[in-house]
């Protein structure tokens, strides 16, 4: 049998990507979706019988936009790396033969079947994937190789085992410009990633619900997310992306630039080159984070429909005030 343990939030050997308050940028919605969450799905997709996602105990209040990404077993534990020892060790018992863990902290266009085939075949108790720029935090444990009372920790610290080349496309996943690239490669063509919903017309990409006013202009490539709505007047152009329930009011223009989910953006404002999360704005040609304190101008938008509400980015700390 094959298992999962994905790690959301918690440091490791190699370079954690998580914002300084906390929050894991894997987590955050991207054209649809999140990187965890599409992680998840690539792993459902190989045949992994069971999946346990452990989450840091400081993202508890993050609960609803994990419990969204994941469909799968959920636990906030208080040092997720001695938890997954914990799990590996319910999984021998269980009789699981090996195990893929995974600390989710980059976006990468892994083959999970592959990665198997290849750890079956160096008949090593350990592989870990490794990029051109370094390791990624993606292993192969085989549950018999690993002594009784052995911690990952320790295999990690080791560096023992096979290393399973991957020369593909891979985003750290570091900072909110990493999370922002994400988006222009994939319109650019550079990533297998596709946008959740339909392709309307050439280069534009629009989910359930979303409300583009005949009086809007959306200019390709762009992608407008689940239950948001584009007012009369306005302009989506240069690779944005409108995530879900957001709200972009009369003649607004929103040029190269990402919304995240549940914000608001005001009357006749031009959004450039720019990070909106409820009433944060991080410019990144200027590299700078601004808190909008006037309500008409950039907030949290406010969901009426509960069902389609997902948590805002926002509350958890994406975007910094310097």
């Amino acid at each position: 049998m094959l298992g999962a343990i994905v790690i959301v939030g918690s440091g490791s050997s190699a370079a954690s990507s998580l914002t300084r308050a906390g929050f894991p940028l894997a987590c955050v919605e991207v054209l649809g979706r999140s990187v965890l969450g599409r992680q998840l799905s690539d792993l459902r997709r190989v045949g992994i019988d069971a999946i346990a996602l452990l989450a840091q105990s400081n993202l508890s209040s993050a609960r609803t936009e994990l419990e969204y990404a994941a469909n799968a077993s959920l636990s906030f534990v208080d040092d997720a790396w001695m938890a997954a020892s914990e799990q590996l060790a319910a999984y021998r018992v269980s009789g699981f033969n090996s195990i893929i863990v995974i600390h989710a902290s980059a976006y990468a266009e892994l083959n999970y079947s592959d990665i198997l085939q290849f750890h079956k075949e160096q008949a090593e108790g350990v592989t870990r994937v490794v990029s051109p720029d370094g390791p990624l935090d993606v292993w192969v444990f085989d549950v018999a190789a690993l002594a009784k009372s052995q911690q990952i920790t320790d295999v990690l610290r080791s560096e023992v085992g096979a290393r399973y080349w991957f020369p593909n496309y891979v985003n750290r996943l570091q900072n909110p410009r990493h999370l922002r690239q994400l988006v222009t490669d994939t319109f650019n063509g550079a990533t297998r990633l596709r946008p959740d919903g339909v392709e309307a017309r050439p280069g534009v990409w629009m989910s359930e619900g979303a409300d583009v006013h005949r009086g809007a202009r959306i200019v390709a490539p762009a992608y407008i997310g689940r239950g948001s709505r584009i007012e009369e007047q306005c302009l989506i152009t240069r690779c944005s992306n409108i995530e879900s329930n957001c709200r972009i009011d009369y003649g607004t223009v929103v040029e190269d630039s990402m919304i995240l989910p549940n914000t608001y953006i005001g009357i006749g404002l031009d959004i450039s080159h720019s990070i909106v999360c409820g009433s944060s704005l991080m410019n990144l040609e200027r590299d700078v984070t601004l808190e909008i304190g006037d309500p008409g101008v950039v907030r949290q938008n406010r969901v009426l429909r509960k069902e389609v509400s997902r948590p805002s980015s926002n509350a958890f700390g994406l975007l910094e005030v310097h």
